[in-house]
């Protein structure tokens, strides 16, 4: 069918007039909220159909790209097992098996057994996503979590290794979860809603005999709990956290006693966000009451009091403090100054014994072995010396690296290996773009050794809630295993790390929120035009992409400058920011307006009402091809908040604007399908319309 023939779907509007802070907006679409309503269903069907005919033209490129994708798995070899007490746990994945397994053997040595297997749970064929996986200290029970929805509501589990029986099973909406050090009772997080709130429990459960009970709930919808062990594994600590940003309260708890209250280390009353650990006898703080970017304190365990803090490392300005974590002997540091990190460490009498720098001027590096779960905590065996992190990159697949503190010498354990790839290839580097006050503002960008300049660029951007995204092989947001399609083709990749995300530390964040949202649009749009000015990228040929609130981000900068986009990704946008700050029964509504500013107040609804991509929609202004992709069972961006927006667009644009494209997906929810060949075909039909744009 050509497309002088083809037209977009439009649903029909039924008027909503709202006045507020004396500005009139109209919703035409808030019927698309009943998902119950007939019509919501055919009309999401309708937007996928025109999708699949608008790109028909493709099929051959994107079949192409679904075999290179393909192609790029990495070679059967799994990351180092970790350990808890005395089993090493690991996974192993079966030919033919859509997940693997996960198994354990004895440090020992002695025979291999299976734990938990994903493929037996019913809708893992469809969808399956790991929360946590947490054995107990002397291996007995094992506690693990899933969601076979895509809604992000985990289910929690224990298994009795003794019996192969499962113990506890039924519990939704967990979060978190903590062993003591009994080896029967766990505390687990969980969050609870009803019609006129939200509030998040910590609950104490025995395994053995199935008794439990709240043991802390907390009232207020703009802060969640946390709950996790010491490194030393001697102390539970309860953290009350809000969105994306350190704890504000801490309470411990002895692991060795788990029936015993709970004691407070510091109220919110102090203002500041702390972080605690265990060491010796000592509580560690991490701690900005002396700067954003944290300094590290101690204090004898009996009292803890601010009165009784012995500084350990003080607060530097522009040396982020990221992470502690502790060996028996050895204190280490992960802190980024700019955006290399490195890792310090200490000895007992508080002189630096190691340092360790990545060879990658902008990379994920992370320290411990986690289970790879969402909710999962790194790890790490305390009673040693050696420590084990891992590098990923643009061009470095994913690298483990045992490094013996004592002797500070390191050893390869594993490292991710793709047929054919050539990592030489390809180059990594770090550009800086001048912002419209004069700030730098960094991007990491990767492309082929023989790419001409300038050429097509896309560049990937989030820019909220002190968030950072750094460059990394397997994950989003760079994906490498697809992005290797589009750097082979001349196209270049970047992550522009604007203000608003957590790069560069706190005050990167604090720069960018409530009425100084727009900093995190220009400063991407500073971002192309610096890359245009550097001679790589041509000034026709730069797409934008973001997903979830980046998808936002790239919605609003594409309407302030639609001129400078030759297209544009938004994967689950956060598309209708104004009428979700609105609703406090949005998910992270009440939360949010801590990044966004509150709609309430005038002069925060101002502004927010001049960036609100739902809003700021108008027939007279032509805004560049665009790609939308949702998840009808989406929880953090509710899937008629990108579906009224693009009925709005439909609606202002004359013609329907048929080179908005827009595709719901009915399996998985806010991170897209789990596995299995979707998981290519998604990735394929983004690139391929991305490539389709930037050659026209």
């Amino acid at each position: 069918m050509g497309d002088d023939v083809l037209q977009p779907p439009l649903p029909h509007g039924e008027q909503r007039i709202r006045v507020l802070h004396n500005d009139v907006t109209i919703d035409r679409f808030r019927w698309l909220r009943d998902r119950k309503n007939p019509d919501v269903r055919s009309y999401l069907e309708a937007e996928n159909s025109y999708a699949e005919k608008a790109t028909a033209h493709l099929k051959g490129l994107k079949a192409e790209l679904i075999a290179e994708i393909e192609g790029r798995q990495p070679c059967q070899s799994a990351p180092p097992a970790v350990q808890v007490g005395r089993f090493e746990y690991f996974q192993r994945h079966e030919q033919g098996l859509a997940h693997p397994a996960w198994w354990r053997r004895p440090v020992a040595g002695d025979p291999a057994e299976l734990v938990i297997d994903p493929n037996a749970l019913e809708g893992a064929e469809l969808f399956y996503q790991l929360g946590v996986f947490e054995p107990s200290d002397d291996g007995r029970y094992v506690a693990f979590s899933f969601d076979v929805i895509g809604d992000e509501n985990y289910e929690l589990r224990v298994r009795d290794m003794e019996t192969g029986s499962e113990v506890l099973r039924g519990s939704r909406r967990a979060a978190m979860v903590a062993w003591a050090a009994d080896g029967h009772t766990l505390f687990f997080t969980r969050e609870r809603a009803d019609l006129r709130r939200q509030t998040h429990e910590l609950i104490r459960v025995d395994v053995a005999t199935g008794d439990s009970e709240v043991v802390f709930e907390e009232v207020d919808e703009r802060l969640n709990v946390g709950i996790r062990r010491s490194d030393s594994g001697a102390w539970l600590f309860l953290d009350v956290k809000g969105l994306h940003r350190g704890p504000v309260e801490v309470w411990c708890l002895s692991a060795h006693q788990p029936d015993a209250g709970w004691r407070r280390l510091v109220t919110r009353e102090f203002g500041h966000h702390i972080l605690a650990e265990h060491w010796q006898d000592n509580f560690l703080f991490q701690v900005d009451d002396a700067g954003p970017y944290s300094r590290l304190v101690r204090a004898p365990i009996d009292d803890p009091s601010p009165s009784r803090w012995e500084e350990v490392i003080p607060h530097r300005k522009g040396v982020t403090l990221e992470e502690v974590h502790l060996l028996e002997h050895h204190l280490i540091v992960l802190e980024r100054e700019g955006l290399r990190p490195r890792l310090v460490s200490r000895n007992e009498s508080g002189r630096i014994v190691a340092t360790i720098f990545p060879d990658e001027p902008s990379c994920t590096f992370e320290v411990g072995l986690s289970t790879g779960g969402s909710h999962s905590a790194p790890r790490h065996p305390f009673r040693s010396s050696k420590l084990v992190y891992s590098v990923s990159s643009f061009v470095t697949p994913d690298t483990f690296v045992e490094h013996d503190i004592a002797d500070d010498r390191s050893v390869v354990l594993h490292q991710a290996r793709l047929p054919g790839y050539d990592s030489a290839q390809y180059v990594a580097t770090v550009f800086m773009a001048e912002a419209e006050d004069g700030v730098q503002v960094p991007i990491s960008l990767v492309s082929r050794r023989d790419r001409t300049s300038p050429g097509p660029v896309l560049l990937n951007v989030y820019g909220c809630y002190g968030t950072s995204r750094w460059p990394s092989f397997f994950t989003w947001p760079s994906s490498m295993t697809a992005r290797l399609s589009l750097l082979d083709r001349g196209v270049a990749f970047g992550i522009v790390h604007v203000r608003g995300g957590g790069e560069l530390g706190w005050p990167w964040q604090e720069a960018a929120t409530r009425d100084q949202k727009r900093i995190t649009h220009t400063d991407l749009i500073a971002g192309a035009e610096g890359l245009v000015k550097r001679g790589v990228a041509t000034r026709d040929g730069i797409a934008i992409e973001g997903s979830s609130a980046g998808g936002c981000t790239v919605l609003a900068t594409a309407d302030l400058r639609p001129d400078l986009f030759r297209a544009v990704l938004a994967e689950v946008p956060l598309a209708d920011l104004l009428d979700t700050e609105l609703d406090f029964a949005m998910p992270y509504a009440l939360r949010e307006t801590a990044e966004y500013g509150d709609p309430h107040i005038a002069d925060e609804y101002r502004c927010l009402r001049s960036y609100d991509p739902y809003y700021n929609l108008s027939a007279d202004r032509q805004l560049p091809p665009t790609y939308i992709e949702a998840a009808l069972e989406d929880s953090q961006v509710l899937y008629y908040q990108p579906a009224r927006y693009v009925a709005q667009r439909r609606s202002c644009a004359g013609g329907r604007d048929p080179t908005l494209v827009f595709r719901m997906r009915m399996v998985g929810g806010h991170s897209g399908p789990s596995h299995g060949p979707t998981v290519a075909e998604e990735a394929a039909f983004r690139m391929a319309w991305v490539l389709d744009q930037l050659r026209r």
